[in-house]
């Protein structure tokens, strides 16, 4: 029998050690949730020395807070209810030392020899290192989504303006608490002027300042970022000292952390400062900082492309205008006819609900679509008199010449082709193509019904101007007609709210 009884001993030692190896956490509880045993590890979990500090005592007697307290409870009075055991769910432990973390629990029930539940077997893993893995994982994982976003944006900007408030969009939508991007000024106080944000709430930005000088409110990130062109982490409002002069505010609008990225020229020069914000400290690692220096790159290369692109774009629209003149120089009686021609597009344009690029793109062809009469003898567009059949034949070879013109012109909207369809019409009876409905792009149909409009009010060399009435009434006539009815409709609001005078 000592035989047996050392063998027995022998193995719950064997056992022991086995279960610690694993680090699994192992105790039982009586009936009324006091705890009746449990293994070295779950002591040490709970603060006690040894497991045989840890009998008698209850969920209250633990250093978990009270809340985790009532929560082991509840699942343990569902469990005694239901006989059934609760198998592998996740939950959060406070640990003796107020140490945070995840565990996998499992609860058992356990009986006497006649099936009563006599108590619960419990035990967890802990599954913090497993968490903390998949929240860098995550965090490197969305960095690199918001980095897939912003080159997306980069490509599609138009502006400075829109392109930083789409990244900073971007930011918040990928979780991150407030973002904003803040621009050097060369004021006597070097003062960083915020220029787009989002999530940022109760004007957060406005009762904050900041500077890139070297005194206290150039020392916190933005401004070391601003000043020494690296990028700078701040981890924690409550312990970094450099965060003083914006702790409370940062802290009364749940800002826990935060990353100050500076946007540079091609020349390394830093022109502004991307800041991101985080709900909890050390939201930014090494790799996820990395990952976020690479946005900021990325952004300041497409900020310096934009920018040569607005160059090159300028230089377009200048050598349009130049074209243009050319056009009317030689027509006076049409002279200021395509500029009156695009400002009545474009109005249209906006009114439809036109994104701000392709009215961009109207505004232009509308402003040189008659650029092919430049290859129209000039008698021919000055004549007083009513036009012969050839007359009129060689007029319309005008749109055809346009296209021509500027066809390999690389403008970023088919100016070319709204050029080459302006007078094309909605029932197919237009020219050069004789294109109808939808085969003719939107900017035609625009520029067809701005180009009618401010030719009916107009002075024309064989007739006076016969005014916006007559223009109006002609042109409801076509709707549907010679005219794309949702574009008439749009021009017909535009005139009887008196936004279009002719």
């Amino acid at each position: 029998m000592s035989d047996l009884i050392d063998r027995l001993d022998n193995n719950q030692e064997l056992l022991d050690h086995i279960v610690d190896s694993f680090q699994l956490r192992i105790f039982w509880k009586d009936k009324d949730s006091r705890f009746i045993a449990c293994n070295q590890a779950f002591a040490e979990d709970a603060g006690f020395k040894s497991p045989t500090e840890v009998v008698g005592k209850t969920e209250f007697d633990m250093p978990w807070p009270s809340a985790e307290a009532e929560y082991h409870l509840q699942t343990d009075r569902t469990l005694m209810e239901s006989g059934e055991p609760m198998l592998s769910f996740e939950q959060g432990l406070t640990r003796a030392g107020h140490r945070k973390s995840w565990i996998l629990t499992s609860k058992i029930p356990t009986r006497s020899d006649s099936g009563e539940i006599t108590g619960i077997l419990v035990l967890y893993q802990d599954m913090s290192f497993i968490k903390d893995l998949e929240k860098e994982s995550y965090k490197v994982n969305r960095a690199y989504q918001l980095l897939r976003s912003a080159n997306k944006a980069i490509i599609s900007a138009t502006d400075e303006s829109s392109l930083f408030k789409d990244v900073c969009n971007f930011i918040v939508d990928h979780g991150y608490k407030m973002a904003w991007i803040g621009r050097l000024e060369s004021d006597p106080a070097k003062t960083i002027k915020p220029i787009t944000s989002a999530g940022c709430e109760d004007h957060y930005l406005e009762s904050i300042r900041i500077t890139w000088a070297d005194d206290a409110l150039g020392h916190g990130p933005t401004g070391t970022a601003a000043r020494e062109g690296r990028v700078v982490v701040n981890q924690n409002f409550l312990t970094n000292p450099d965060m003083l002069p914006w702790r409370d505010a940062a802290i009364q609008h749940g800002y826990q952390s935060s990353i100050a990225l500076p946007l540079k020229t091609n020349s390394g020069t830093v022109f502004a400062v991307l800041n991101i914000y985080g709900m909890e400290p050390n939201a930014f690692d090494e790799d996820e900082a990395a990952k976020l220096d690479e946005l900021a790159q990325t952004l300041s290369f497409g900020h310096e492309a934009l920018l040569e692109r607005e160059k090159r774009f300028d230089v377009m629209v200048k050598s349009v205008a130049a074209l243009a003149a050319t056009v009317e120089s030689r027509d006076p009686y049409t002279a200021g006819h395509q500029n009156r021609v695009a400002k009545i597009a474009l109005a249209i344009a906006q009114e439809m609900g036109s994104d701000a690029d392709t009215c961009n793109g109207i505004k232009l062809a509308a402003s040189i679509h008659d650029i092919g009469k430049m290859q129209v003898p000039i008698e021919i567009l000055t004549k007083p008199t009513k036009l012969s059949k050839i007359e009129m034949d060689l007029i319309k070879i005008h749109p055809q010449v346009g296209y021509e013109i500027l066809k390999d012109i690389p403008f970023p909207w088919p100016v070319a082709e709204m050029v080459h369809q302006h007078h094309e019409r909605y029932d197919g009876s237009g020219y050069p193509q004789g294109l109808k409905g939808e085969q003719i792009i939107i900017g035609a149909r625009i520029l067809a019904v701005a180009d009618a409009l401010e030719a009916i009010s107009s002075h024309r060399p064989y007739r006076p101007a016969l005014g916006m009435d007559v223009a109006l009434k002609e042109i409801e006539t076509q709707r549907g007609i010679l005219f794309d009815p949702s574009v008439v409709d749009s021009c017909i609001r535009l005139l009887k709210a008196g936004e279009l005078t002719g």
